[in-house]
């Protein structure tokens, strides 16, 4: 094997590599700003679950624990986790959309994923 042929075969083997690397980093960091949504969305519900059970001791300490389900408050709360877990399940959908486009791009004949390390 002559000296340039290897120098080309290592020059091309090195740019799909690095095309290759750069498809990684945009599919993780895509998925990563997703994964920060899905924690902020959870900490929201802690939040409002906390919320409920602090209003629902006090309607208790206060004996008006049968108004629980028609204490505005914990409607609100309620409503939030209910909306919030909606956002998890898009969150969700959109994280797999990512991987599968992901999927989808490397498998492409003639990706230069299908000749590295050839």
């Amino acid at each position: 094997m002559d000296m340039d042929n290897m120098w080309e075969k290592i020059k091309k083997n090195f740019k799909e590599g690095a095309a290759v690397s750069i498809e990684k980093i945009e599919e993780y960091s895509k998925i990563g700003k997703l994964k920060i949504e899905e924690f902020a969305a959870k900490k929201k519900i802690e939040k409002n679950c906390v919320d409920i059970g602090e209003r629902v001791f006090d309607l208790m300490e206060s004996g008006k624990a049968s108004d629980v389900a028609n204490d505005p408050p914990v409607k609100k709360a309620v409503d939030n986790i209910c909306a919030l877990n909606q956002e998890l399940v898009s969150i969700e959908k959109k994280m797999k959309a990512v991987a599968e486009e992901a999927r989808k791009t490397r498998g492409r004949p003639g990706d230069p994923a299908d000749s590295v390390g050839a």
